[in-house]
């Protein structure tokens, strides 16, 4: 290898580094311009906020005076009007893809199963994370999500079902902030195979007055969170992750939330979700013009915060029912799909473009499409999806064979060069400008183009962007099994020894829990790669180098990546090492051109003429 192609190899190392980080993050905007101040947490808050005054059952709480509530005090007046408070209650739900867990106590889901998907110890699938937090998904507070004052959802709520099992209403009845009464309805939708959830929030006076429910002009506030499932043990970008994406006015955006504070949207937006690996939470509001934020906060009893929140505007009747759809499932886009056409889905929507929480970047879109086509096709024919991994790579490599084939073909003639660019470097290396032209003027009369090793090997570097991003991200390698009892899920690292009971933090630095041997495979045979392609008698310290450590970047590189990918990468170097193995091989043949494999000068220098063989 001469020095331009140890750049280019540094260069293509570089770029793949930086595509992986850029591509986790699926190239995320700027921040807002105007980025929200971090309110206090809301134990802090919440802590401040002043206890409403205790009435005897039966008696109307002081507000009914119809005077007003000091400023300060919380939006409702509690407890509410009935004499007798509900008893808590959980209550059990099942659709056609659901099974659905809900409380009394706030009037919130505290459990969403999704029947048809399973972890890797057989258990459905859980969408609500809550921990220890003791926050649960659709939790509704009057006034400012910011300002956390006295919740409502602290409340029991009353509740009726539909006979169908399709509906289930929570009720209550409360005192606003001017003494009038009114009746907080959160009412739940179903539909008995949709992957969809209709919430409906209703608040209603029966005296036609509008109740005035907080100070800063929000009239309540609908989180859904704290964090999606599945479970996980960590969001470190390569088995799992948190997006977050909205779509408005046909574009497709990712969000940059800050870490420790709440980050407003500074658009309206058709829908905003909240995105892990393979399954996903997405928000359809109406019209109301809500103000949507993403809560990323430290949050006491969980490890991590993901929370959507959207904030409406104060009343303007008397009756106001406001609708929201959610979506919670699998980021499959045939699932997805079907929100683009209204015949098929329940709720009659189109052209909603949910697919596009599970597509790459614009870039490499179509590339990763027609790859994900030739693999689903291998798959149609032997329904494995580590022998499509393994055929599609092989096809890859046939129709790459041109191309890779000229640049090993250069990379030698380069090679064969490196004596007399030795002595031109020696001779003139006191004059620098003077050498670059001998150089050059060698390179002419040999019709040597000192790129045309670096050129083709750059110009594959999207193949791998393609598959990295495909391989990452197919739905359906989740829980795909290659080799039973070994690669189980190729979505997932494999694994031939946990050994987290001998070690709870893992390795020193890494934090490596398991013994994996797919990653050994691929160092090995990165290894003999990068021996093939270098001279026999190169001394070059840098060539050296670049023999040993590259195979070790790409081990720890790698070591945690799904074992979809690794696959790949491992098979792409066995299938390189035969070719570059065929290549000398070749060269050997030569009448002529008896030269080491790879370049190098014949022993006794120039070319040594050889017969037939």
């Amino acid at each position: 290898m001469d020095k331009n192609t140890v750049i280019a190899v540094v260069l293509s190392v570089v770029v793949i580094i930086g595509s992986m980080t850029i591509q986790s993050k699926f190239f995320p905007p700027a921040e807002p311009a105007v980025p929200p101040a971090s309110p206090a947490p809301q134990s802090e808050q919440a802590a401040e906020a002043p206890a409403p005054a205790a009435t005897q059952a039966g008696q109307p709480a002081p507000a009914t005076t119809g005077q007003p509530i000091p400023s300060g005090q919380p939006a409702a007046v509690l407890p509410p009007l009935e004499e007798e408070a509900p008893e808590e209650e959980t209550i059990q739900m099942e659709t056609g893809v659901f099974d659905l867990t809900f409380s009394n106590r706030g009037a919130v889901l505290t459990s969403v199963r999704l029947k048809d998907y399973v972890n890797t110890d057989g258990s459905p699938v859980e969408m609500v994370l809550t921990e220890e937090s003791g926050r649960y998904p659709f939790s509704l507070q009057l006034g400012s999500y910011r300002e956390l004052k006295e919740q409502a959802t602290d409340q029991l709520f009353y509740y009726t079902e539909s006979l169908t099992g399709e509906r289930i209403d929570f009720y209550r009845d409360f005192y606003s902030r001017t003494g009038i009464p009114f009746r907080l309805t959160k009412s739940f939708l179903f539909k008995p195979d949709d992957y969809m959830i209709e919430v409906q929030v209703t608040i209603e006076n029966s005296v036609n007055d509008i109740p005035v429910l907080s100070e800063g002009g929000i009239a309540y506030s609908l989180a859904v969170g704290p964090q999606i499932g599945p479970e996980y043990k960590k969001l470190d970008r390569r088995n799992e992750y948190r997006m977050y994406i909205t779509y408005a006015n046909g574009k497709k955006r990712s969000t940059k939330t800050d870490k420790d504070g709440i980050t407003v949207l500074d658009e309206r937006v058709n829908w905003a979700s909240v995105c892990g690996k393979y399954f996903a939470l997405i928000a359809l509001p109406d019209a109301t013009d809500y103000r949507i934020s993403y809560d990323t906060r430290t949050l006491s009893g969980l490890k991590d915060q993901s929370s959507l929140v959207f904030e409406r505007p104060e009343l303007k009747s008397a009756k106001q029912v406001d609708s929201y759809r959610f979506f919670i499932g699998p980021k499959d886009p045939r699932i997805l799909a079907r929100y683009n056409d209204a015949d098929k889905n329940a709720y009659g929507l189109e052209s909603r473009h949910f697919e596009e929480t599970a597509t790459s970047s614009m870039i490499i879109r179509p590339l990763a499409k027609l790859l994900k086509l030739i693999m689903e096709l291998f798959y149609t024919i032997i329904p494995n999806y580590g022998i499509a991994i393994l055929l599609t790579t092989l096809l890859i490599k046939i129709v790459l064979f041109p191309l890779t084939h000229k640049s090993f073909e250069s990379t030698a003639r380069m090679q064969s060069l490196q004596p007399k660019m030795a002595e031109l470097r020696e001779k003139y290396k006191s004059n620098p400008q003077k050498m670059n032209q001998e150089v050059a003027a060698l390179y002419k009369k040999e019709g040597v183009n000192p790129l045309g090793g670096c050129l083709p090997l750059l110009l594959q570097m999207p193949i791998f962007f393609g598959m990295y991003n495909l391989l990452s991200t197919h739905f359906d390698l989740r829980g795909a099994t290659f080799i039973a009892g070994w690669i189980t899920d190729l979505s997932a690292p494999e694994s031939i020894w946990d050994f987290s009971h001998l070690l709870a933090n893992g390795l020193p630095f890494v934090h490596w829990q398991n013994l994996r041997l797919l990653p050994l495979i691929m160092v090995a045979t990165t290894f003999l790669q990068s021996k093939l392609t270098q001279a026999p008698d190169a001394s070059n310290k840098n060539m050296k180098m670049m023999t040993y450590m590259m195979p070790i970047m790409f081990f720890f590189i790698l070591y945690e990546m799904p074992s979809g990918l690794v696959l790949y990468w491992t098979v792409q170097n066995i299938l390189t090492v035969f070719q570059q193995m065929y290549t000398n091989h070749r060269r050997k043949l030569k009448t002529g051109d008896d030269v080491p494999p790879q370049g190098g000068a014949a022993p006794g220098g120039g070319k040594k003429k050889s017969g037939r063989r």
